[in-house]
């Protein structure tokens, strides 16, 4: 049985151009380890099950699906070079997707909601200004933009060791001391913001959601990781125009 999806609405004041949604793991038909609203086709899944969850979301026949490898790279849709972790468009045919199970969602549009991004910041994107390539993607200023951060494990749950928290030093008060002398917490969509603002981007609005904690409404690879589970299913959050 199909239960009713569960979709969050970034709480931001986008153009009624928007569209913008994250899923949950409410509704779909994934089973098993994947169970619920599991989009990702690259964890195991019964790809029928993956497929059938897909087309279910808002818009579905207009989502471009990335092949995201943790790089920097900004897909311009149409595009047949799907491997990238950010996607731009300024289409009504053509909306922006990142799957996520603990890294980074980033949803991007300007103020006159003509042009949308989205972007996938895991660690290695936020190290290798994956933010700052989706962010010049857009031919306006950047102080015309705005951004939702969307559901990522959050800085209570992030643990690090010492050469990871080291990367993001320039962030101290992203990082903070873990229960072990040699671990730290990483606060990752705290460093997202910070990026966007020093890149001009001043309207930030935080979702304050962890798909750690809250493992009953997200796919968390981390709480999966945790519990001895070898997979997890993914989210995708997506924006476009209408």
């Amino acid at each position: 049985m199909t239960l009713p999806l569960a979709l969050i609405t970034p709480q931001w004041q986008c153009p009624e151009s928007i569209v913008a949604y994250t899923t949950t793991k409410a509704g779909g038909v994934s089973e098993g380890d994947f169970v619920g609203l599991n989009v990702g086709a690259h964890v195991g899944d019964n790809l029928h099950h993956v497929q059938a969850n897909r087309s279910l979301l808002p818009h579905s026949e207009k989502i471009t699906w990335l092949e995201q490898v943790h790089g920097n790279r900004v897909a311009r849709l149409p595009t047949q070079n799907v491997q990238a972790d950010a996607a731009f468009s300024t289409s009504s045919m053509h909306f922006c997707a990142v799957m996520t199970a603990d890294c980074v969602p980033i949803l991007l549009c300007d103020v006159k909601g003509t042009q949308v991004a989205v972007v996938h910041a895991g660690w290695k994107g936020l190290e290798n200004h994956i933010i700052e390539n989706a962010v010049t993607a857009f031919d306006i200023a950047q102080g015309e933009l705005m951004a939702w951060i969307g559901p990522a494990i959050c800085g209570a749950c992030y643990e690090v060791d010492a050469y990871l928290a080291s990367v993001f030093k320039r962030y101290p008060t992203a990082i903070k001391q873990g229960q072990a002398s040699n671990k730290y917490l990483l606060n990752l969509p705290l460093i997202a913001e910070y990026q966007l603002k020093a890149l001009g981007v001043s309207n930030v609005t935080q979702s304050q959601l962890c798909t750690y904690c809250r493992e009953d409404l997200f796919y968390s690879h981390r709480h999966a990781t945790h519990h001895h589970k070898p997979n997890t299913g993914r989210i995708v959050s997506v924006i476009g125009l209408k």
